[in-house]
């Protein structure tokens, strides 16, 4: 495909809003020629053409596109191919746009290679630019700020009435206001005094509603004579700045205190250039400071960068879904490092995929191993885990075999790593860009002296043995048993009822297994709903691998995901040195008196929250918003506090509430903020949240940058104050010695 650098895509964007005639293809076979285009904001895609007498042509967001692929890679081009319906010479005018979390695609070919590689190439950089983009970036951005306009310009006046704004604010901004803020306003913009605002207006109009109160009323304590300062005068010198940003607890910018690098900070975010001539920062500017990665909430290091020894012992990201190659990408691409397969005898001797006695449909072993194989470490080059349920007969796991060996060629583990111990598990810094097969067979123990063997049924000789490389699945046993049966690469699965009996049990014989070989857990059979266990119990006691349901929207996944956003998002993290070194700690999860860690009084400030989301896009009621933050850990450090509801605003709620929390094991737990909307008939919904590890959070000021249920990133921002003490338990009394830190 052609390459183009940063100066060609203000000719490729320009080409793409022209529009190309492509050829839509569906999976009965029916194709439609339909002109495609850009919109002139690059804020999505449609086209021209359709002979719908009701309806209207559909729009495909830039934001809601998972990728974009080349070829027929995707199951309904390969269908299509199949069916003689495309030809093989056609796959390089073929492409496909994935959107929806992968539920969706659409499968296009243009008239040439040009065009096609034209479109692929535009569209990746419009995507990969929008992922990019913050709060801070779009409240600065023009034609953002106009498709607000645009969308309620009903009578496409090209103007907005009073009505029209009113509408404006409580559809899209999620907003009631008072009858006299929203004159005052609307007045203090409409240069023409005809009850109208026109663009140029309407932009004004945004940037006074985007003023931040709650801003407003931190820069008047930095300030001389701050309380006579209104929110279009009030600004801070580099003195006043320089006060800010000793108090902010920022360790990113405390030690700026010289004028120039003060300096440099005004003029990066000063935006009007009477404030910045003045060497002054605004309202808007101190927002655009604090919008900014220098105060977001984590460590940008931890998030970004891969930082902890991975030559060590780590927790493997696993999520389990449905048995279709779009769900499996969704998972891959969201940095998951294991799969799982529900393995079955297809009828025409080719095994194919399924979740056991349930309706989801079946789908082809093959197709899914052919389409995710380009997946597979596309976002982290650490292997990645097949845990196949095998309940194929024996010709066809030699079929299972031939596809994997056959698709994933050298990913593929098929012996074990030369100059390597072969009594521990490789790790995963051995294991770059490997793929490993983790698999139950059935197994018959052979006694030989002092040791017990265990031996596959099948033939050891058989193409499929050979991937039992590194994890062969066992039946879990009590820790005695383990030392003396089995070796660093037996694996064993336990359901969560099981696991709850065996650490109640045995909690130090237990997670001392976990020191030496990989444990899994996965839910019980009965969770027909497709709900999940509470990991974080399975983390406690050292589980690796604790398998979840990834397409259930709960407040289980978003733990996942913030356990594994640590480490570069990689989906490999450290274990606490406590639990890596279980067997000389006798660790026990249930013993609260124990004293491995350095624990922490958290104090967290809930400000305000800006551009909050409807729970339903489809809704047409402002949400009614509260903040519920939550620690999850072992179970002393289990805590759960939440903020009074705000009634109708999403758009800038202000709380200023303060809570605190005791952590005793901060290394092992996690906090979670949900954006919850308060209904006082049905149950509330989560609008929107943020986890992360306890330990990558930051002092002082921060802006949380929220995630929508389906994980994608939003505009939506939590404004916060945190504070760290460290503490120290005497006695049994729970008295506490202050340390700040």
């Amino acid at each position: 495909m052609a390459s183009h650098n940063d100066n060609d895509f203000t000719e490729v964007l320009q080409l793409l809003k022209s529009g190309s005639v492509l050829t839509k293809y569906k999976l009965n076979g029916k194709s439609y020629l339909r002109r495609f285009f850009l919109h002139e904001h690059e804020s999505f895609i449609s086209y021209h053409g359709s002979r719908k007498v009701f309806g209207k042509p559909q729009i495909y967001n830039i934001k809601d596109i998972d990728e974009i692929r080349i070829g027929f890679a995707a199951e309904t081009f390969d269908q299509l191919m199949k069916h003689g319906i495309v030809k093989s010479v056609d796959q390089n005018r073929a492409f496909s746009i994935i959107y929806d979390d992968h539920r969706k695609g659409e499968h296009l070919m243009a008239s040439d290679i040009t065009t096609r590689d034209l479109w692929v190439t535009g569209l990746e950089y419009v995507k990969n630019r929008h992922t990019q983009k913050s709060q801070y970036d779009f409240i600065r951005e023009k034609n953002w700020i106009l498709d607000f306009f645009q969308s309620a310009d009903k009578d496409k006046s090209n103007k907005l009435t009073k009505d029209e704004c009113r509408s404006l604010l409580a559809d899209s901004l999620n907003v009631k206001m008072h009858d006299t803020i929203f004159e005052r306003m609307f007045n203090q913009v409409d240069t023409s005094r005809r009850g109208a605002l026109n663009s140029v207006d309407f932009v004004n109009f945004f940037n006074l509603l985007t003023r931040r109160k709650d801003l407003f009323e931190i820069m008047k304590t930095f300030i001389k004579n701050g309380s006579g300062r209104t929110m279009e005068n009030i600004s801070m010198n580099r003195n006043e700045l320089h006060s800010f940003l000793e108090q902010a607890e920022n360790e990113n910018i405390k030690n700026i205190d010289n004028p120039t690098e003060l300096q440099r900070l005004i003029d990066t975010y000063e935006l009007n250039n009477e404030f910045r001539g003045k060497c002054l920062l605004s309202l808007d500017g101190f927002r655009n400071m604090l919008l900014s990665r220098s105060f977001d909430i984590i460590e940008s290091a931890y998030s970004r960068e891969v930082y902890q020894d991975m030559t060590s012992y780590l927790f493997y990201s696993q999520v389990s879904g449905n048995s279709d190659p779009e769900a499996y990408n969704h998972v891959l691409l969201m940095g998951c490092r294991a799969v799982e397969f529900d393995c079955y005898d297809g009828d025409d001797g080719k095994p194919i995929v399924k979740h056991g006695f349930t309706l989801v449909k079946p789908c082809s072993f093959e197709s899914i191993i052919r389409f995710i194989e380009p997946n597979l470490f596309k976002v982290s080059p650490y292997p990645v885990i097949f845990n196949i349920e095998n309940h194929c007969s024996s010709e066809q796991q030699k079929e299972m075999a031939l596809i994997l060996k056959t698709i994933l060629g050298d990913k593929l583990i098929t012996k074990r790593l030369s100059k390597k111990d072969s009594s521990i598990l490789p790790s995963p810094e051995d294991l770059k860009y490997k793929v490993l097969i983790r698999v139950n067979i059935l197994l018959f123990k052979v006694k030989s002296d002092e040791f017990l063997f265990l031996i596959s049924v099948r033939d050891t000789e058989s193409e499929s043995d050979e991937l039992f490389v590194y994890l062969l699945n066992v039946p879990f046993r009590e820790y005695d048993y383990a030392r003396k049966n089995y070796t660093a690469l037996n694996s064993s699965s336990i359901n969560e009822s099981a696991l709850l009996k065996a650490t109640q049990k045995d909690p130090i014989g237990f997670l001392q297994q976990t020191t030496w070989r990989i444990l899994r857990t996965y839910p019980d059979g009965l969770r027909q709903d497709s709900s999940n266990p509470y990991p974080v119990y399975a983390w406690n006691f050292g589980v690796q691998m604790a398998a979840l349901n990834h397409q259930t929207v709960d407040d289980i996944m978003p733990l996942n995901h913030g356990k594994f956003l640590d480490n570069g998002s990689c989906g490999y993290i450290l274990k606490p040195d406590y639990l890596i070194d279980a067997e000389d700690t006798e660790f026990n999860p249930w013993n609260r008196e124990m004293n491995f860690d350095d624990p922490q009084i958290l104090t967290i400030t809930i400000i305000s929250g800006q551009f909050l989301p409807r729970s339903d896009s489809k809704t047409k009621d402002i949400p009614d918003v509260y903040v519920k933050i939550s620690t999850h850990g072992l179970s002393c450090d289990e805590q759960t506090h939440q903020t009074k509801v705000i009634d109708n605003n999403g758009f800038d709620p202000i709380w200023n509430e303060k809570f605190q929390f005791h952590i005793k094991f901060p290394q092992m737990c996690l906090i979670y903020f949900a954006v919850w909307d308060y209904d006082t008939v049905l149950s509330d919904d989560r609008i929107a949240y943020f986890c992360a590890p306890i330990k990558m959070i930051q002092t002082g000021y921060r802006h949380i940058h929220l995630r929508a249920n389906n994980n994608d990133a939003t505009y939506s921002t939590l404004f916060v104050h945190i504070d760290v003490e460290k503490y120290q338990n005497i006695g049994l009394d729970d008295s506490i010695i202050r340390l700040r830190f």
